[in-house]
């Protein structure tokens, strides 16, 4: 790839480390003023999801450790595939809203979406760990990853009770 073109990727994959890492974190941990699991927990019951604590943790570890990878280039696939599964199912949550996040859309969730699924389509690049330790994968390996996380995503969201008030930012 030419330098600007991994350049680009890196950027990318750097933000979307940054957007999500601080997203799992506040899930988890509590950082960033989050409220930490407990307060994820009622925002996935209030949703419908069940058992509410266990989604709680699983999206928040997801997101964790998919930004870490997608982020250092290393099992980029692995990364895009978790990545996509959790903001398959924050859009199909939120698309009921529009767009607006002012009215709990899901605009910002749709944008990083995009950019996930770009460097699964694009692959790392050459300034990744992938490349680097020459475990890229195969080029197909990248779509699959966004087919299966975004199949995994709606499944999950699809499992959840239903209910018609607006999606609440957690």
């Amino acid at each position: 790839m030419r330098a600007s073109t991994d350049a680009g990727l890196l950027m990318l994959r750097l933000v979307v480390l940054l957007v999500m890492a601080f997203h799992g974190t506040q899930k988890l941990f509590g950082w960033w003023d989050g409220g930490g699991l407990d307060h994820a927990e009622r925002f996935f019951a209030g949703q419908g999801f069940r058992p509410p604590r266990l989604m709680a943790l699983v999206a928040s570890v997801t997101e964790c450790v998919g930004a870490l990878l997608v982020g250092l280039g290393a099992l980029t696939a692995v990364g895009v595939a978790m990545l996509t599964g959790v903001l398959a199912n924050v859009v199909a949550l939120h698309a009921r809203n529009g767009l607006d996040h002012r009215r709990h859309g899901c605009e910002l969730e749709l944008t990083i979406l995009a950019g996930v699924v770009a460097i699964g389509l694009a692959g790392p690049g050459d300034w990744s760990l992938d490349r680097w330790l020459g475990t890229p994968g195969p080029p197909w390996l990248g779509l699959a990853a966004v087919v299966l996380g975004a199949v995994g995503g709606l499944f999950v969201v699809s499992t959840r009770s239903r209910d018609r008030g607006p999606v609440p930012t957690p």
